[in-house]
């Protein structure tokens, strides 16, 4: 299954959509696909937003769920204090990190390679960047550098190794939100042999919070975000960057990239080609 949208190209006599409408939901890895209505959802559009939108900063798997875990799952970044987002680079981390720098805190971005250091400071005017892939430094002496004075708030959207060595810097009253672990999709994922954050009594010891959230547990916060997001979108506080394939047979290359680091910002693939 993939998330996607479409317009109506044939309708059944009791489908609730017409022919040219466009529509939105799992749509699925195909140029045409056949859906019942019950399933689909007509594609929400949003002034002076491209179309791809409704799946990026406004779509309910990037955007609103950055938004969510910044701002609703713990108490949310607060003006000087340091936060950490991993996965930087990402669609949901780049998101999350420029919605917790409108909040007026100190954010460093977590990314794998000297390309998307760039970009989490370059573009996104991040104030600084680890780079997990770095030959010359250390992830604990990276993380030692740009968080003198520990860390208040940790979104984590990787999970391992990356994870346990934030948790040793986790300040007292610190906020750790669990969005994803993708650095254990490989394979590891409900096999036993996912690795967990060992470093986990770190919070136990500063009297530090961790907490997982799924989107979906936060539904009905779903129309608040969209307006919050619109406006910090329309303040020039949030952009996204789009990482777009051509073509239906870039699809496998594109999921692979998702998993590998080989993209920057949202991930898309345009199925027709360019049409």
């Amino acid at each position: 299954p993939a998330l996607g949208y479409g317009r109506v190209t044939a309708a059944g006599p009791d489908a609730k959509f017409k022919v040219g409408t466009m529509v939105s939901g799992m749509i699925g890895a195909q140029t045409f696909a056949t859906v019942k209505s019950s399933e689909a959802f007509r594609m929400m559009t949003f002034p002076f937003m491209s179309p791809t939108a409704s799946l990026g900063l406004m779509g309910l798997t990037s955007g609103l769920t950055a938004y969510t875990g910044v701002f609703y799952v713990c108490k949310r970044p607060r003006r000087g204090e340091t936060v950490v987002v991993t996965g930087a680079a990402g669609a949901v981390g780049s998101i999350a990190s420029q919605l917790a720098k409108s909040t007026g805190a100190r954010v460093i971005g977590v990314a794998g390679g000297a390309r998307k250091c760039s970009y989490l400071v370059d573009d996104l005017s991040l104030d600084g960047a680890i780079n997990y892939k770095d030959a010359d430094k250390s992830l604990d002496d990276q993380i030692e550098d740009l968080c003198p004075n520990g860390i208040d708030f940790i979104y984590d959207n990787v999970g391992g190794s990356i994870l346990d060595s934030l948790l040793s810097k986790i300040n007292p009253s610190g906020r750790v939100v669990i969005c994803g672990a993708v650095s254990q999709y490989s394979g590891n994922l409900n096999k036993g042999k996912v690795e967990g954050p060992s470093n986990y009594l770190k919070l136990a010891e500063r009297g530090a919070e961790m907490k997982g959230f799924n989107v979906m547990q936060y539904i009905y916060k779903v129309p608040f975000a969209l307006c919050g997001m619109f406006y910090l979108y329309m303040r020039g506080k949030v952009e996204v960057t789009e990482h777009i394939e051509e073509g239906i047979k870039s699809f496998p290359f594109a999921l692979q990239k998702m998993f590998t680091g080989g993209h920057i910002g949202k991930l898309l693939v345009e199925v027709n080609g360019s049409q």
